[in-house]
């Protein structure tokens, strides 16, 4: 996945000296949480199912819409491949323990799964679809987080999150479909982006290339800026309804 910088010292304690960083992290976690207590629901808006460019072609609705999708499918196989391949570079030189794969499998699967849950979403927009969109979603921000408190902190940590994240993610999704409040699925998803970017900031990398992340996490601010500007800003066949 990524060339591997250390290979020694693995679960390293963090120093006592160093403890505000883990101190910060949970705190801004609490505050996430605990302000779903204070906040009032957050309604589904209608006008977001309808996009800035709904032409059909080919008998597909949203054609544009639907079709960028299989950007997710290219990068969901490209990972799955990349984590498992047997080939000159193993995974054991790809991590610093082989079992860190697991949150990276989840996260590509949650991407490669995302393909066909936006595609369905945008072929046929409304709140039930919506949910298929979202669930893949959910999965890839919350593996990806467990994936970072591995990589960061401490590997064990981080694979004793991974389902108990993925689980509260797709909880999320169920809790706005079944009571229409929207918070903690948006609480999931920016709370889940602060926390790796704030890991990345705070904590050192047991790999090369550890600042990828960060362009990722600012492509991804930017793409959902553009979403909340897509009608107004967007010229012609560029429109879309960007990410979710």
């Amino acid at each position: 996945m990524m060339e591997q910088r250390q290979s020694k010292n693995l679960g390293a304690g963090i120093p006592l000296a160093s403890q505000w960083r883990l101190w910060l992290l949970a705190g801004v976690t609490a505050a996430g949480i605990l302000a779903l207590a204070f906040l009032p629901p957050l309604r589904q808006p209608q006008s977001y199912h309808h996009f800035a460019d709904d032409r059909a072609f080919f008998g597909v609705p949203n054609f544009f819409n639907v079709v960028s999708n299989t950007g997710f499918l290219l990068v969901g196989i490209m990972g799955l491949r990349l984590v498992w391949s047997k080939k000159a570079t193993n995974v054991a030189s790809r991590f610093a323990e082989p079992r860190e794969k697991w949150p990276y499998t989840v996260f590509f699967v949650g991407v490669f799964a995302t393909c066909f849950g936006s595609s369905y979403y945008h072929w046929r927009p409304d709140d039930e679809t919506l949910v298929w969109d979202r669930l893949p979603m959910t999965v890839a921000f919350m593996s990806l987080l467990a994936a970072t408190v591995a990589e960061r902190i401490d590997i064990r940590l981080g694979l004793r999150l991974l389902w108990p994240l993925v689980i509260a993610g797709i909880a999320s999704v169920l809790w706005w479909r079944w009571s229409g409040n929207l918070w903690p699925y948006a609480v999931d998803q920016y709370l889940s982006i602060v926390l790796i970017v704030l890991m990345m900031l705070l904590f050192r990398s047991r790999y090369s290339r550890n600042r990828d992340l960060l362009w990722v996490a600012a492509f991804y601010a930017l793409a959902k800026i553009l979403e909340a500007l897509d009608a107004p800003y967007t010229p012609g066949w560029e429109r879309s309804a960007g990410t979710r």
